[in-house]
């Protein structure tokens, strides 16, 4: 749809017709079959109003919407069963449109304005990682989508919110193998150190450690296999196994296999993003010990770098991590020392 300068609207005095106010928000009112209708146009902002005014009369009829709380149930539903959404994937999107329904509180989508999804954007910049922020504001555009599909809504009003620009080329930070040593070694709680373990010595993905169950440990082969669950499904959607560190043997055998899960067992399993976060311990931990920075992905990161840089195959890693390798290829393999391979056909 071409913009519509409502600038030159205003500073005419022309406004069209239809529209008028109802408290601080505009309607529009139309005839449609002999019958008079009457719609919230959902803003106080006059050019807003108009342009939905717009689309209104290109397109009178919407199928009918659940609230927007219902709405969201049956779009995770649907990915599910689709299955695009594992069940641990599943949680973490309706975890992000539920927080936008609360931000944005109103119950007919079709009311929800570009200037609502700008405003969680906005809210988002301010308390999460821009990289988090932006994968928010794609699930709301993949939900949006659905909801366009369906006839329920006039557009999808995420299209025209301007997100920033990542640096992806930055480097991540990483924990030297003294640093990764020390902050293993100096944890007193032992819920946090085995989390730091699963972390640093197996790269496992936070919803993995805080999913983890005891068959998971197996200290007869040494190894680590991390498979779904009633409640889990890995992210790349496949089971695997990753060899089982001495140290972290070692440690497991004073740990202890805890039921149902290794990690805070007594804590039931909610629908919710996560069983348990123990974000708050982490990240109060990590800053007493001078280093802030260091998150869950980074402990996974340091674990697939140092082994790069120690020349474990690339694709024992991507295996290891549970990524496509050509992902783990991007992002390691250039850490990869001097290859002496090159000189097996010349020697």
């Amino acid at each position: 749809m071409a913009k519509i300068d409502m600038s030159k609207r205003k500073s005419q005095g022309k406004k069209l017709r239809g529209i008028y106010l109802r408290g601080n928000i505009y309607w529009y009112q139309r005839m449609i079959n002999g019958r008079r209708i009457q719609t919230s146009l959902g803003t106080s902002d006059y050019g807003e109003a108009a342009i939905k005014a717009l689309e209104t009369r290109a397109d009178p009829f919407l199928a009918a919407a659940d609230p927007l709380d219902s709405e969201i149930d049956a779009f995770i539903k649907h990915k599910v069963q689709q299955n695009e959404y594992s069940p641990a994937s599943a949680a973490s999107k309706r975890y992000a449109l539920q927080e936008f329904a609360t931000f944005v509180g109103k119950s007919d989508p079709a009311t929800i304005l570009p200037s609502d999804v700008e405003g969680f954007y906005r809210k988002l910049q301010e308390g999460v990682a821009e990289s988090t922020a932006q994968g928010y504001i794609t699930t709301l555009r993949s939900f949006f989508n659905r909801l366009l599909e369906m006839r329920k809504v006039w557009r999808n009003v995420v299209q025209d919110v301007k997100l920033a620009s990542l640096d992806t080329k930055s480097r991540k930070p990483f924990c030297a193998p003294a640093q990764r040593d020390k902050l293993i070694a100096n944890c007193k709680r032992d819920d946090l150190r085995f989390a730091l373990f699963c972390g640093f010595h197996a790269g496992m993905r936070k919803q993995e450690i805080i999913e983890a169950r005891p068959d998971w440990f197996d200290l007869q082969t040494n190894s680590i296999h991390v498979q779904s669950t009633d409640t889990f499904r890995p992210k790349d959607r496949e089971d695997r196994v990753i060899p089982m560190t001495k140290a972290f043997k070692a440690f497991l055998k004073t740990y202890g296999f805890r039921s149902p899960f290794m990690l805070r067992p007594e804590v039931p399993h909610w629908k919710s993003r996560y069983r348990w976060d123990f974000r708050r311990p982490w990240t109060e931990y990590v800053a007493k010990q001078k280093c802030p920075w260091v998150t869950p992905h980074i402990a996974r990161h340091t674990f697939a770098r140092l082994l790069a840089s120690k020349n474990a195959s690339i694709y024992k890693i991507a295996q290891w991590l549970g990524n496509d390798i050509r992902v783990v290829q991007k992002h390691y393999a250039k850490l990869l020392p001097k290859d002496e391979d090159i000189e097996v056909a010349f020697s």
